[in-house]
């Protein structure tokens, strides 16, 4: 009698044990899946306002470095889909306290009139206020690394 109830108390313990695994790995999921809802950021208004006015401010100063004579027209598109990764491109992390902003930078020549327009990541730490660009790719007809060491 001893050996079938250990057996019972066994098997109890290995589904009760299963089970409350199981519920945990779906509560981590249904957080991982929340927390790959690209949308969230953008819907927020004064998150969004507060994330525009960084990319502007650093499309403002990628300008001033990589264009002689100034531009006009200056837009700072900030993307908020998903990547190739499924990762969001623009995110918020709650481990570190940085923020990426996935964007474009674009403006008119002022001379030339021609359209230039620099793809990266703006990086801005939380904690000492400090932000990093890390270009992707751009249009040409600047000089070649003009962003590197332009916002930091």
């Amino acid at each position: 009698e001893n050996v079938i109830t250990a057996f019972i108390y066994q098997t109890l313990n290995y589904f009760i044990m299963r089970n409350v695994l199981l519920f945990v790995l779906i509560i981590f999921a249904s957080i991982a899946l929340k927390a790959q809802d690209c949308s969230e950021l953008k819907q927020n208004s004064e998150i969004r306002s507060e994330l525009q006015d960084l990319a502007s401010s650093a499309a403002g100063d990628l300008m001033k470095c990589c264009s002689t004579w100034g531009g006009n027209n200056l837009k700072a598109l900030i993307f908020w889909g998903k990547d190739d990764n499924g990762d969001c491109q623009t995110r918020i992390s709650a481990l570190t306290g940085k923020i990426t902003i996935t964007m474009q930078v674009s403006w008119t020549g002022s001379m030339s009139g021609t359209h230039y327009w620099i793809n990266g990541k703006l990086i801005y730490d939380t904690t000492n206020n400090s932000r990093k660009w890390v270009k992707i790719s751009d249009s040409g007809g600047f000089s070649s690394g003009c962003s590197n060491g332009c916002i930091y």
